[in-house]
């Protein structure tokens, strides 16, 4: 049996001026040829923590300085196994993590590696939700929506309350 790959993806989002989130998407070429939108992902190297894995693979796939995100918090795990022993799959446990981008989304790009093409840099909710052909990675992103957005409620209740005192 091969040992199990640890592996992290990051939903990575940005505030844009009408204070809805935007979600940052690579496009690459799929084995099968077609292209397929996914989220920056990247496997533990040597004895780096997963944090260390986010900001170092996030910045490689895009561009963006380690100083100019922040890791939000986890959203999930699964593990992927390989049942049917297909050649190029591997067995993985892949932990998911929301990201937040504070920089400017018109200077991320993509180096051409690792079959990369392109990114999607402004995808509103319903367009990521169109391009993600995972069920479970929808389901991820639906649940990062709720998450910035209660944040963002509990920002503006924080802020009315300290308006208010002074």
């Amino acid at each position: 049996m091969s040992p199990i790959i640890q592996s992290a993806w990051w939903i990575v989002y940005y505030i844009a001026s009408d204070w809805e989130p935007r979600y940052l998407l690579i496009k690459r070429h799929a084995l099968s040829g077609k292209i397929e939108r996914v989220a920056p992902k990247g496997k533990i190297q040597g004895n780096e923590n997963i944090q260390k894995t986010a900001l170092r693979e996030v910045s490689e796939e895009t561009g963006i300085p380690i100083n100019q995100m922040r890791i939000k918090q986890q959203l999930g795990m699964t593990q992927l196994r390989n049942t049917e022993r297909q050649k190029g799959q591997m067995d993985k446990d892949v932990t998911y993590f929301l990201m937040e981008y504070t920089g400017n989304p018109d200077f991320v790009k993509i180096e051409h590696a690792e079959g990369y093409i392109g990114i999607h840099k402004r995808c509103t909710l319903n367009e990521i939700l169109a391009l993600i052909y995972y069920q479970d990675i929808r389901e991820l992103i639906r649940k990062s929506y709720s998450l910035i957005k209660d944040s963002q409620k509990n920002q503006n209740i924080k802020n009315d309350f300290m308006n208010k005192l002074w």
